[in-house]
């Protein structure tokens, strides 16, 4: 088995990783009938509690601020994390004024939860009655105030990584060097590389990498040093990384805004880390720059809400990395970045695709690139993983027709998964196909047999590389070339010298060279 190790940092990933993990739990197989085309063993451990109880937990590193964790010690199965023990005082024995923060009420969606867990059954939480249990729970999820709140697993004591909070005086986006302190301080007090992570890879039997996805602007710099920390301990292991970035374009940044100028230098300072320490990256623009053709059509989900911004995203990761999952696919993370990064010239990726996908005009009209705000041309791209969701043998037909049409023969290389109907588990926001009053699509692929029965839809994701990451790098770079030329206030506020940032723009200009030599070459 090649297990994965997951790592999330940062809000908005953790809440799309939350989506991720609810998803691939909806593949378990509770009983010998059903069979899953996913190996549940790859991203989940089994672990008992003091009742000897057996429970699959994430293979999961999960770093946050304390306070982003809501309620989620209350619904662990091995211990009652997040709940601070209040210890009596050993040595005072005077009068003791108390004062205890009021506790975080549950979630809607918890207290359904616990409902459903009544049941001894271990599959009945999704299988007992499928209109109830999918159809009208998701519609109730009520208002979601974090992560936690809709999480449908259990996670390891050691998996959940609380970061202290910040001083009242200081800002969540952090300088670089104030990111990286940060890592080598919380490193040092928890053991987080020698400890939890160690163990993670210690469970398994034959791990084929890292999968992390965290938030640049609040953890890029302490992701920066724990991928140096890894390729200190583990040279060779494959990662692939999605990080959540601004990008320059999003913005237009003065020189005198110091907070927009530190932001996107931070997020140039983690580029060139991951093109220096990572496999494969697949960078993704915030929310906010995505196109609010988004938000239409067969989706009708609000465009400000992190709740359904981020399992529309957790939709193409989870679906662009299935081949890492599949039983009968010989495909890893380390053959994906080999086949993305053919030519070995620069590790970084694009994501797009259609959710959910209803007809194949949907392929011309509303693909969305969520790497870039520059749309992806087909004679731009030399290397391309395609992934489908439920789609039947006269749909895929139609997709490799389309394919023909479409896909420019300048692709070097490119492959093509198609996989089953993409489950909607109750914590998923429902679509506009399962309001009251539509019909909702049930599981019924034979391609795979959920141990549950539960709405799916169909989808299309594909991850590219293409010369719109030389782009990227290249606004990048000429962001740091005006800052350094001009030596704007906002620079001079900043804890780097002007040499560093000189040598930085240099090393994103080689990234940029990089990134577009392989597509100039297949164009002539």
């Amino acid at each position: 088995m090649k297990e994965i190790i997951y790592i999330q940092a940062g809000n908005f990933s953790n809440y799309t990783g939350a989506h991720c993990w609810n998803t691939q739990e909806s593949y378990f197989s509770y009983n010998d009938s059903d069979d899953s085309d996913v190996e549940a063993g790859i991203s989940f451990c089994e672990s008992a509690d003091a009742q000897e109880r057996s429970t699959l937990y994430p293979r999961l590193l999960l770093f946050d601020r304390k306070s982003n964790f809501g309620t989620l010690a209350g619904r662990n199965a091995l211990a009652s994390l997040g709940e601070d023990v209040v210890e009596e005082p050993a040595l005072w024995t005077g009068g003791l004024a108390e004062y205890r923060q009021e506790p975080i009420s549950k979630s809607t969606y918890q207290r359904h939860m616990e409902k459903e867990e009544e049941s001894e059954d271990p599959g009945a939480r999704e299988s007992q009655n499928p209109t109830t249990s999918s159809k009208n729970l998701n519609q109730d999820v009520g208002d979601v105030r974090y992560w936690s709140d809709f999480s449908r697993v259990y996670y390891l004591p050691r998996s959940l990584q609380k970061l202290p909070e910040p001083p009242d005086w200081e800002e969540t986006g952090l300088d670089w060097s104030q990111g990286q302190e940060l890592f080598r301080r919380f490193n040092e007090e928890s053991e987080v590389m020698d400890g939890a992570f160690r163990l993670l890879i210690e469970d398994c039997d034959n791990v084929q990498g890292v999968q992390i996805m965290n938030d640049t602007d609040t953890f890029g710099s302490f992701m920066g040093s724990f991928l140096a920390s890894l390729r200190d301990e583990y040279l060779k292991l494959p990662s692939f990384t999605f990080p959540v970035i601004s990008g320059v374009a999003s913005h237009n940044p003065d020189g005198d805004d110091t907070k927009t100028t530190r932001k996107l230098i931070n997020e140039a300072f983690y580029l060139r880390t991951l093109n220096e320490f990572s496999s494969m990256n697949i960078p993704i623009q915030e929310p906010t720059s995505w196109p609010i053709s988004l938000w239409n059509d067969s989706l009708g989900y609000p465009s400000n809400s992190v709740y359904h911004q981020s399992a529309v995203l957790s939709a193409h990761i989870e679906s662009c990395t299935l081949p890492f999952r599949l039983k009968h696919l010989q495909r890893d993370i380390s053959s994906v970045c080999g086949q993305l990064n053919w030519r070995g010239t620069s590790p970084f990726g694009e994501l797009s695709g259609v959710f959910p996908f209803t007809e194949f005009s949907d392929l011309d009209k509303r693909i969305i690139n969520f790497s870039s705000r520059n749309p992806i041309k087909s004679s731009s791209v030399h290397a391309q993983l395609d992934v489908t969701r439920g789609f039947s043998t006269k749909q895929i037909d139609a997709y490799e027709k389309w394919c023909a049409e479409h896909q420019s023969s300048n692709i070097a290389s490119i492959a093509r998964i198609h996989g089953p109907a993409y489950p909607l588990p109750s914590s998923f926001p429902p679509l506009k196909e399962q309001l009251p009053g539509s019909s909702v699509q049930q599981s019924h692929s034979t391609s795979l047999r959920l141990s549950s029965v539960l709405p799916t839809t169909e989808l299309y994701s594909s991850i590219s590389a293409s010369s719109n990451t030389g782009k990227s790098f290249e606004e990048y770079a000429l962001l740091l070339d005006k800052c350094v030329k001009g030596r704007t206030p906002s620079i001079a506020s900043l804890d780097i010298s002007l040499d560093d940032l000189k040598e930085l723009a240099n090393e994103l200009w080689t990234m940029h060279d990089n990134a577009s030599e392989g597509t100039d070459e297949l164009s002539t």
